[in-house]
């Protein structure tokens, strides 16, 4: 064989080596997207997976800290009120040892005014719960950084992880270099999410609205003055935190220290005196909300989910007090009606709609129900009458109106679906069977006689025997958010669907 012929053959061998490189780096790299770790809160909650994706140079604070930190801080709220740009990077279970590597990370694409680092993580060393440590590591890009992380977050000599607790033995440790030997498990528990993208890109905030305590809250304190003293820092705790207080100086970052609301010990509360101490030494300014409370009228009944966290009531308040702060303390731009914030905005949407479908579950009143049908936007709502569903009543023509909805819901009822205050498809008829897709979202509608079938993205919305069936889907937050209707008796009362 010639020596050209030769030479045509090694070049098609590594053309081909190179090519099939390309695609097993391709598909490997798909299934790793799909696989990896995702959440930050227990659920497919993604603070991560969305900063990552943020253009560079657009946040104004960044919050750091664990659970305590992304229930206490409404960033959309921060938006609303200030045009403020925050992103809570907080993680659950995240110790400040995780807050340093974070800040790193986020500090490769952002330059903000300032960062808030929640103070729980003082109080703690390492992880008592198996997938607080996965959370923390495995969403962090695969760097040098993220290296170093591995050592100093998984090490037993560092002192940041709880070794008794047993969570990370000597080999495999090794397991968290790579990331596959964790996550290629979570095969078991894929949902469309891993494959799709989340629906919601959140920026930070998760706090239940609806949440209550169930133990008294303990403030620290011998009667009502704080306990006073202090006790030093785990020695591995304030290293950290003067590494952070170094790393944000060496960026021209101001620093803000913050502790949430929450029920602490006697030595807790002595270790947030020592912080507050280091704290007034290095000109960091402390917000300590246990201190605060009276101030900022933190109630122990109302405003708590559990011991440790803040509801919705609760984060409202401790947002507010620190939007003020922020908005005096530092020259923060307002971003409002800047298309480079458009997350921001939307953020604000979403949480609107929650907090509307956590009002609209709750609700009692027949009148508010028929006004949110007729006047609500970016949902599709769904009407049907059923049985002996008509009573006379002044408001129920009030409501039904402006929907265009007239004499043939008192004659012969119907089915109508509504999007934006329009009815966009009616029937009338006696039975039948519809398969519909407004919008893009996917509903079933059988009628039988004497009975409805409503199915909304294969989700049974059974309504009411005798009254209107009533089903709103939310078309931002992409799940039903009511379901139930107006049972009619005397007059009209709200009911629930039971599946």
């Amino acid at each position: 064989m010639k020596m050209g012929a030769k030479k045509k053959i090694i070049i098609k061998r590594c053309a081909g080596a190179v090519v099939f490189c390309l695609i097993l780096t391709l598909v490997l790299g798909r299934v790793y997207q799909v696989l990896s770790w995702k959440d930050g809160a227990g659920g497919y909650m993604t603070p991560v997976e969305t900063f990552y994706g943020l253009e560079e140079d657009v946040v104004d604070v960044i919050f750091l800290g664990s659970s305590h930190c992304y229930c206490s801080i409404i960033n959309s709220r921060l938006w609303d009120d200030y045009g403020i740009a925050g992103y809570s990077l907080s993680i659950s279970g995240q110790d400040i040892a995780a807050s340093y590597y974070w800040l790193k990370e986020a500090l490769k694409t952002q330059k903000p005014r300032v960062v808030c680092l929640e103070m729980y993580g003082a109080v703690y060393n390492g992880y008592a719960v198996e997938g607080n440590l996965y959370r923390n590591m495995l969403p962090h890009r695969l760097n040098a950084d993220y290296l170093r992380m591995v050592r100093d977050l998984t090490d037993e000599a560092s002192g940041s992880l709880q070794t008794e607790n047993h969570i990370v033995s000597e080999e495999d440790r090794g397991s968290f270099l790579t990331k596959w030997p964790i996550i290629h498990t979570r095969y078991r528990e894929l949902q469309r999410q891993d494959f799709t993208g989340p629906d919601i890109l959140y920026i930070g905030f998760s706090a239940l609205i609806d949440g209550r305590r169930s133990k008294p809250i303990s403030w620290g304190s011998d009667g009502e003055a704080l306990y006073e003293g202090d006790e030093t820092l785990e020695m591995e705790e304030e290293e950290w935190l003067r590494r952070i207080i170094e790393l944000t100086r060496e960026n021209d970052v101001e620093l803000c220290l913050f502790l949430a609301p929450m029920s602490v010990s006697k030595t807790d509360q002595m270790r947030m005196n020592y912080v507050a101490q280091l704290a007034e030494a290095e000109g960091i300014p402390f917000l300590n909300f246990i201190e605060l409370r009276k101030k900022v009228k933190i109630s122990p009944e109302e405003d708590f989910l559990d011991v440790g966290h803040v509801n919705y009531k609760g984060g409202i308040k401790v947002t507010d007090a620190m939007g003020r702060f922020l908005s005096q303390n530092y020259a923060l731009e307002d971003h409002r009606g800047d298309e480079r914030y458009e997350l921001w905005e939307r953020d604000l949407a979403i949480r609107e709609h929650e907090f509307n479908a956590y009002t609209l579950q709750e609700s009692t009143d027949p009148q508010y129900i028929l006004d949110c049908a007729a006047y609500a936007s970016d949902y599709t709502i769904i009407i049907a009458t059923e049985g002996d569903y008509f009573r006379e009543t002044d408001y129920l023509w009030e409501r039904l109106e402006p929907l265009g909805i007239g004499e043939e819901f008192e004659e012969r009822g119907g089915i109508w679906i509504v999007e934006d205050g329009q009815v966009i498809w009616k029937t009338a008829a006696d039975t039948g069977e519809w398969y519909l897709e407004p919008d893009g979202v996917n509903i079933s509608l059988l009628r039988e006689s004497g009975t409805d079938r409503i199915f909304v993205e294969q989700q049974d919305c059974a309504g009411v025997a005798n009254g209107i069936s009533i089903v709103f889907y939310d078309k931002l937050l992409h799940n039903v958010v009511y379901a139930g209707g107006l049972a009619a008796g005397d007059g009209y009362s709200c009911v629930k669907c039971v599946n």
